[in-house]
């Protein structure tokens, strides 16, 4: 029976060949994660943000400035909206949020409320709502179940307009998606 042994250079070999795998690893997370977190700057109506690039920009309606969708997410599309929304001079937030949640209501299926409250964010006061709803294909020939949709909004009250940053996605994405939301309403300069 012949006893194996190991030369200090086949050792410095394996723990070499370790370490240069976790440090490439570690170069492609940070390099995936720098492209996915890419954004391009966006100006409208006195209010600047960091939209997220690569995204599809929708024509906006209404009192939107900026519709932006990431079709590249499963299910339903990770969506910011920002809206200026006219208001009276002594119009509080949550006067608008209830606005905001009657119109949802009107225009989403199944919409439902999770929480609204009074919020800090970076700095600034805001109102928050959290709400769900259902999203369903209008294309009948797809065979597709719909998708469980949830959203915030961040209501910011500003002299004589709400600055409204929504973002709706897919439940099963919600929470990998929210911290990148997080940055994008850092970004809002109004």
């Amino acid at each position: 029976m012949e006893n194996k042994t190991v030369s200090l250079g086949d050792r410095y070999a394996e723990i070499t060949v370790f370490v240069i795998t976790i440090v490439a690893l570690f170069a492609g997370w940070f390099y995936k994660s720098s492209v996915e977190n890419r954004s391009i700057p966006f100006e409208a109506k006195g209010i600047s943000a960091q939209a997220p690039k690569g995204w599809l920009q929708a024509k906006v309606e209404g009192d939107e400035i900026l519709h932006t969708t990431d079709f590249s997410t499963s299910g339903f599309g990770t969506t910011y909206v920002l809206r200026s929304i006219p208001v009276a001079a002594d119009a509080s937030a949550s006067q608008v949020a209830s606005m905001l949640i009657l119109e949802h209501s009107q225009n989403f299926t199944a919409f439902r409320v999770l929480e609204q409250r009074e919020v800090k964010i970076y700095g600034r006061n805001a109102y928050e709502v959290s709400y769900v709803f259902v999203e369903a294909d209008p294309d009948i020939a797809k065979n597709q179940l719909p998708s469980v949709v949830r959203g915030m909004d961040y209501i910011f009250i500003n002299d004589k307009s709400s600055i409204t940053a929504s973002f709706w996605a897919d439940e099963k994405n919600y929470d990998l998606d929210l911290g990148r939301f997080q940055r994008f309403v850092q970004s809002i300069k109004y």
